[in-house]
């Protein structure tokens, strides 16, 4: 059988870059992640639709706030990245995760796929605050919000498409709530692992008729 990717829009574009063309997608909006029993139940539906017909069903998705706890495939086998988030896989592992919040605490991060009008941001918010409260009362409000945040840094992946403009948004995020702005590189080395089937304490593999657990997903965190 042929593989199907069912991934959050964040990483949409580079597992697109590779994987072949004919590859079959499913692909759900980052807002979702605001409500993970939500994310967790269309995950799963999605799941339903291809077990069987495919193998294996690629997860675009870490922990992600649970939500991939509990999904399982009768059929097919399910390959999740087993990190926190997706910043994690931009950084290539979950140990590059942990390195950055050690040494560069207070990081909020951006990339290309949180980037532009209702992406899934915390900055989305701050254009309904504003609607609502005025926007004198919702910069307070909102800087409160990122009180333990120092800086943003926007994550350049490979490739990246509409960089100026990326920048810019990154940048005016970033002095309108009086943050600094800084820049890394992103890999897609992590992605490709997976797609290519490389075995990597990163990347956890389900059997048909098991379930992913909370445990086998945090095994990494020790690593």
């Amino acid at each position: 059988m042929n593989p199907k990717v069912i991934t959050c829009r964040a990483l949409e574009k580079e597992f697109r870059a590779l994987m072949p063309k004919d590859t079959e997608f499913e692909v759900l909006e980052i807002s979702q992640h605001a409500r993970p029993n939500l994310l967790r139940t269309n995950l799963q539906a999605a799941v339903d639709a291809a077990d069987g017909c495919y193998d294996p069903i690629f997860l675009g998705y870490g922990l992600c706030s649970q939500s991939i706890v509990g999904l399982c495939a009768q059929k097919s086998r399910l390959i999740v990245f087993r990190t926190d988030d997706c910043i994690a896989i931009f950084l290539g592992s979950q140990q590059a995760r942990r390195e950055r919040a050690f040494s560069q605490p207070g990081s909020y991060f951006l990339s290309r796929g949180w980037i532009g009008d209702d992406a899934g941001s915390v900055f989305d918010e701050y254009a309904r605050m504003e609607k609502r409260y005025g926007a004198e009362r919702a910069l307070r409000i909102f800087k409160r919000m990122l009180l333990h945040y120092r800086q943003l840094v926007h994550i350049i992946m490979p490739g990246a498409e509409s960089l100026s403009s990326d920048r810019l948004y990154a940048q005016e995020k970033a002095t309108k709530f009086g943050l600094d702005y800084v820049e890394i590189a992103g890999t897609v080395e992590l992605i490709r692992r997976m797609t290519e089937g490389v075995e990597d304490p990163n990347i956890l593999v389900v059997p048909p008729g098991q379930m992913i657990t909370l445990k086998e997903m945090m095994e990494n965190h020790g690593a």
